[in-house]
């Protein structure tokens, strides 16, 4: 048995209920956490998947499922204190966070199709879902729904799903006024799938975002929600459950977890770059490099960027999630500032690290420092189209000189 797991185990049992929802509560397990996926994060990133071990034990944490529904004896908890907790998990192994995140994002998913398909998911108590939301597979019309084949890449966390959500191209409701193929996501067991075992890649190498291939597998037309329905909030699982979170535009809320986890990334290398410089020497004189005025003005300044980072990230977050919960919309300039405040929290968070990076010098080089491994995690979220700058900068600078935004994802 991990050493690390059984002090977890205490360390809960001493300080609250393992499965308590309130934020408090969550955000300790969370950060008891953290010592735990630092020290498998090596393991993590070589192995490129989350070991089953760290999944068990965000299981035994009660950390998983926090945004299934009430009506399926889940605990709706704010999407904010979920996105919290991503950037906690994200200070010891950002692969982690990562996929952490992703599986429990996908309850909200769920969540927002017919009750049929909700049933089915939640049928097991123990249910994970991976996803590929990319409109890659073409979906023909079989008696009672479709026939789905394709290729998804950046399956996050498939090897620890039950279930997919993927975006595919379906064939056009009969006597619909368009023959262009509709964009739906289409939840299928994984039993249906075949897993591509080809990520070997820079960063985030530990979430194991393999591709995955589809062929002619059946999906009933339950397991689907139109995508027009998802980004104006007026999907079918808005009906069911009362929770406003489940009617609001899907990207509003989604981006936000994206971006999640970057500053945890940078606080997590920070926090390791600070405690090696406390006892590391340098030059011909062997100089205590706590006392080298060229590390300690990059301290200040990288640790003054993740914070800034932090309050711009967090803004974000409460005021959206706030006025989600308090049943607003937020309007278009709330969002395209969201998006703004997301993706720059990302790009100085990623300007702090490389700061760090570049003071380690040569000992920053080697794969199993944190701040090597933060540098490459925080240029493979940048990557991704939702967490990347240009994008959601230009849709602001559209938006608030008077024109419309480019950008969908807002």
């Amino acid at each position: 048995m991990d050493p690390r797991a059984s002090t977890l185990r205490s360390t809960q049992s001493r300080t609250s209920d393992p499965f308590s929802y309130s934020r408090e509560h969550l955000l300790d397990r969370a950060r008891a956490l953290v010592p735990l996926l630092s020290e498998r994060a090596i393991d993590t990133s070589e192995s490129r998947r989350i070991p089953e071990k760290t999944i068990a034990d965000f299981w035994e944490a009660g950390l998983f499922q926090l945004l299934k529904p009430k009506k399926f004896n889940g605990p709706e908890v704010r999407a904010d204190t979920v996105f919290e907790i991503a950037t906690i998990l994200a200070r010891g192994d950002g692969s982690a966070a990562w996929v952490w995140n992703l599986l429990g994002m996908h309850d909200l998913f769920v969540a927002l199709l017919p009750e049929e398909a909700q049933q089915e998911y939640w049928a097991k108590d123990r249910t994970l879902g991976a996803s590929s939301f990319a409109a890659n597979g073409r979906a023909k019309f079989a008696k009672g729904g479709f026939s789905l084949s394709g290729k998804w890449s950046f399956c996050s966390g498939v090897d620890c799903a039950d279930w997919m959500l993927l975006g595919a191209k379906c064939d056009p409701a009969v006597g619909a006024a368009s023959s262009t193929p509709e964009i739906r996501w289409v939840l299928i067991p994984k039993s249906d799938c075949r897993v591509v075992d080809d990520w070997h890649v820079l960063g985030l190498r530990g979430t194991g975002s393999k591709s995955i291939m589809v062929d002619d597998a059946f999906v009933p037309e339950h397991r689907t929600v139109r995508y027009d329905q998802l980004v104006t909030g007026q999907a079918p699982g808005g009906k069911i459950h009362t929770n406003p979170l489940y009617r609001a535009p899907l990207w509003a809320v989604f981006t936000l977890g994206i971006c999640a986890p970057a500053v945890g990334i940078a606080r997590g290398a920070s926090e390791s770059f600070i405690q090696e410089m406390k006892t590391r020497v340098w030059g011909m004189d062997y100089a205590p490099q706590a006392k080298n005025p060229a590390i300690q003005l990059r301290v200040a300044e990288a640790t003054a960027m993740i914070d800034a980072a932090d309050l711009l990230y967090h803004r974000s977050l409460t005021q959206t999630i706030d006025k989600i919960m308090a049943g607003e919309t937020p309007s278009l300039e709330d969002r395209i500032r969201s998006r703004r405040d997301q993706a720059y929290a990302v790009k100085t968070s990623t300007r702090a690290v490389e700061l760090l990076l570049d003071a380690q010098g040569g000992k920053g080089l080697y794969e199993g420092g944190q701040v090597q491994r933060a540098f490459r995690d925080l240029h493979a979220m940048s990557a991704h189209i939702m967490a990347g700058w240009d994008m959601p900068a230009l849709s602001y600078g559209q938006v608030i000189l008077g024109g419309t935004p480019t950008n969908p994802f807002y």
